[in-house]
């Protein structure tokens, strides 16, 4: 218990020290910091997940949604999944199959520079909901099928930067609609 409790404590103090960094102005600044929730998806597991006009989000993400796997998602920091229209667009026009909600995000938005999305930012999502990003999603074998060539690793991170989805930590809970303004919080 007390190095769990030493490791929880250590890793605080690192996000702190990360907020401290970006409000000084260290890292990189969006060129867009406001966007709109283009689509809002829940499902009973697996992927795709389903359209919905307006979502409840509370502490454990969007109610009402599941995940199939819960060894590898629905941690409270893997709370919402966050994907960029953009990005979907750019998988389409490369020829490939997907489309919002197929990758398993619960929230779709558009006109943010997605690339420059960093863990340790803050979104603020409609009137209500305040979130902080916190780890790029891994992508899972279960996307392959949205893929011409069934290589979902398009969508890894690690392999290429910007074409990732983002999990996210709920800091304020609230109702989330389509259309709602996204922005980057200070």
């Amino acid at each position: 218990w007390l190095l769990r409790h030493t490791a929880h404590d250590v890793w605080h103090h690192f996000d702190d020290i990360g907020r401290i960094a970006v409000a000084l102005g260290a890292g990189p600044t969006p060129a867009s910091t406001a966007g709109r929730v283009t689509g809002l998806f829940a499902g009973d597991g697996g992927v795709p997940k389903q359209p919905r006009d307006e979502v409840r989000i509370g502490y454990r993400g969007v109610e009402g949604d599941r995940q199939a796997v819960r060894k590898h998602h629905g941690r409270v920091w893997q709370a919402l999944c966050l994907y960029s229209a953009e990005v979907l667009q750019a998988l389409q026009d490369e020829g490939h199959g997907i489309f919002a909600g197929a990758a398993g995000e619960n929230v779709t938005v558009a006109g943010l520079d997605w690339p420059s999305l960093r863990p340790g930012m803050r979104l603020g999502l409609g009137a209500e909901v305040l979130v902080e990003l916190t780890v790029y999603a891994t992508p899972c074998k279960a996307n392959a099928q949205w893929f011409a060539d069934r290589r979902f690793s398009r969508i890894d991170h690690d392999l290429h930067p910007g074409f990732s989805r983002l999990y996210a930590a709920v800091l304020r809970d609230g109702v989330l609609r389509t259309g709602d303004p996204v922005t980057i919080e200070p």
